[in-house]
């Protein structure tokens, strides 16, 4: 990706989340979009190709309600194709260590960080068991 289109991306992805305005959520611009892109999603690279040269070059340097009402363009021409480039920058936006911890999650897989449930120890499925069946009753 040129340096124009790069510019244009994070134009793009500030656009759609932007840094909070206390300045504690970063940007989704802040983030290695491109990282996620290359190890999560590589078949959606030629997608992003082609929404991004729906942006002009000046996208970038145009002020927020601009840039939102040409995103909102861009998304009405083809749905489909900016929603996915939206759920993947939300995937890669709520992935990011940073950001979880900010929000309160634990950045890693729950039980490796030593969680334990004891073998034969049911009484977590409580809840569970208190509601009966649901299904094919």
């Amino acid at each position: 990706m040129d340096e124009a289109s790069s510019r244009r991306l994070r134009a793009l992805l500030d656009t759609i989340l932007p840094a909070s305005d206390d300045g504690r959520m970063p940007s989704a611009a802040e983030l290695d979009f491109s990282a996620y892109l290359e190890t999560q999603a590589a078949d959606f690279q030629p997608v992003l190709a082609d929404i991004m040269s729906r942006f002009e070059d000046g996208f970038a340097e145009q002020p927020l309600a601009a840039r939102v009402e040409r995103a909102r363009e861009v998304a009405s021409a083809d749905s489909r194709a900016f929603n996915k480039l939206v759920f993947h920058i939300y995937d890669c936006y709520y992935q990011n260590p940073l950001v979880r911890g900010l929000i309160g999650t634990h950045p890693a897989p729950i039980f490796p960080t030593g969680n334990e449930i004891p073998a034969g120890d049911l009484t977590s499925l409580a809840a569970v068991q208190a509601r009966g069946k649901g299904y094919r009753r």
